[in-house]
């Protein structure tokens, strides 16, 4: 008799479901987990997507949009009488899933200017009353480009300045596949498409080998020395080496600094630019907005 109800209650109102066998039905509620430091997909007001499997179903229980303030816009959904519900979660809730239920896949392109993060929760299995806590895991790896000195020109009294830096970055994939459902997904066939991203200073690019990938600050470098500009442009382009990167990987969830150290290869001759030698030095940030690394991490 109990399932019998719960099968009737998975596609009921509030109000038919108080009426089958004296059961009152409990909202089901929901909260993302991560704080701020985390800087989830969904921490900037962006909504998320929820799928939940319930256990005396044929096909998805919710399938919804949850907005930042955790409600869901087709809501509200209440626990069933019996079984157990299977809850599946991920930022951007406009990313689509496909597969036979209750199969789930994601086919995942990065965006053209790759500016747009994309997260996923681990899986709430066998859940019958409560609020559902989705904590979400960076999918992707983000690159930010910096720019500094080298020592000798500092100590020559010459300065930087790299206000509205922009760089661009050359990759050798943009998308793959990827399981919301596993307990750790992880990427699948990835593509060997490659791509420039351009406009900003920091990526979030698909995890791929690091090696091939290319640097290149284009804008928003300025040298001066005693007040004096003495240099105003772009640098040269940097083809990133094995060895530049831990394991040479750009890993998911991971945030990579990547420093261009400007030193001096001449004074002049014609077009030539005056700081055109370009070293190249990479540490991993304590958390995903960070511009410092972290001391406890490997660094290269």
């Amino acid at each position: 008799m109990a399932l019998a109800a719960a099968a009737i209650l998975a596609g009921c109102s509030k109000n038919e479901q108080e009426n089958v066998d004296g059961f009152t039905p409990k909202q089901i509620k929901f909260t993302n987990l991560n704080d701020k430091l985390t800087r989830a997909a969904n921490d900037g007001n962006d909504p998320y997507r929820v799928y939940a499997a319930w256990s005396g179903g044929t096909g998805w229980f919710i399938n919804d949009q949850v907005s930042a303030s955790d409600v869901p816009s087709g809501g509200p959904y209440y626990w069933p009488a019996s079984g157990s519900v299977d809850f599946y979660a991920w930022a951007p809730a406009d990313v689509a899933a496909t597969g036979a239920y209750p199969a789930l896949s994601i086919a995942y392109e990065v965006p053209a200017n790759a500016n747009k993060d994309f997260t996923i929760a681990a899986p709430q299995l066998g859940l019958t009353s409560g609020t559902v806590g989705l904590a979400f895991s960076h999918m992707l790896a983000k690159i930010t480009v910096t720019a500094q000195l080298h020592d000798d020109l500092s100590d020559a009294g010459y300065q930087l300045s790299t206000t509205g830096l922009t760089a661009s970055l050359d990759v050798q994939s943009t998308g793959g596949t990827i399981d919301p459902t596993a307990t750790t997904p992880a990427w699948a066939s990835p593509n060997s498409t490659s791509a420039t991203y351009a406009g900003a200073a920091s990526y979030m690019i698909m995890p791929q080998s690091s090696v091939g990938c290319k640097v290149k600050i284009t804008a928003g470098i300025t040298i001066t020395k005693n007040g004096t500009t003495i240099y105003s442009g772009d640098l040269q382009q940097y083809t990133i080496a094995t060895g530049n990167i831990p394991a040479d990987e750009f890993e998911k969830g991971k945030h990579y600094l990547l420093k261009m150290i400007i030193d001096a290869d001449s004074h002049g001759g014609g077009t030539d630019p005056i700081f055109n030698i370009i070293e190249f030095e990479s540490s991993i940030a304590e958390d995903w907005t960070a511009v410092t690394p972290d001391p406890e991490l490997p660094q290269p």
